[in-house]
């Protein structure tokens, strides 16, 4: 006899496992998130960042890896990728190297190291979504620095986000329009 799954609840369905793809893609968006905001923050925010952006690597690759000896093989690997950008981290920070960089070029530097250390994670997990995370970060660090000059054309940029998305959306709250019944049947 063929067994049949059980249907899921009439409220619960959702179309082509879009939920399911979404909770797939969570981490990679809140890499993607976290690292959205780094202009100008205290290091403190890179050194809880970066364990973080590690512990996330080490969870997505983990099933790429058969055995307990590939899986150490990766936690080790990892570890050292990450503790290197941590290093780094505190190198750019260090009162010698300040005096140096001012304040952009310090959260570029950042940037660039996040993207590299998120790529390098990547490759090492095996998880093609991470290296993706990292282009993201590396593609981002020369928009950073455009728009770190360019107050302006951000705030235009901003709002006309705001006013496509608010257009979408009432469009998408209209009415459709008045449905006309088909010829032969009551109306109502």
């Amino acid at each position: 006899m063929d067994s049949v799954e059980p249907l899921p609840p009439a409220g619960l369905a959702v179309p082509g496992g879009l939920a399911r793809r979404l909770l797939d893609d969570l981490p990679y968006a809140a890499m993607l998130a976290l690292a959205g905001v780094v202009l100008r923050l205290p290091v403190v925010y890179w050194v809880i960042l970066t364990p973080v952006f590690g512990v996330i690597s080490i969870a997505e690759g983990w099933s790429h890896f058969a055995n307990r000896v590939e899986r150490l093989g990766l936690v080790c690997r990892l570890a050292l990728d990450w503790c290197a950008v941590l290093l780094a981290i505190y190198l750019l920070y260090n009162s010698g190297v300040q005096g140096v960089l001012n304040a952009n070029a310090t959260s570029l530097a950042m940037m660039t190291l996040l993207a590299l250390g998120t790529f390098v994670a990547g490759v090492h997990a095996r998880v093609r979504q991470i290296c993706t995370v990292g282009g993201a970060l590396f593609a981002a660090v020369p928009g950073l620095g455009w728009l770190d000059r360019s107050p302006l054309p951000l705030t235009f940029a901003a709002w006309a986000i705001v006013a496509l998305v608010g257009a979408a959306w009432w469009i998408t709250r209209r009415p459709r329009g008045i449905s006309v019944p088909a010829p032969g049947t009551p109306s109502r």
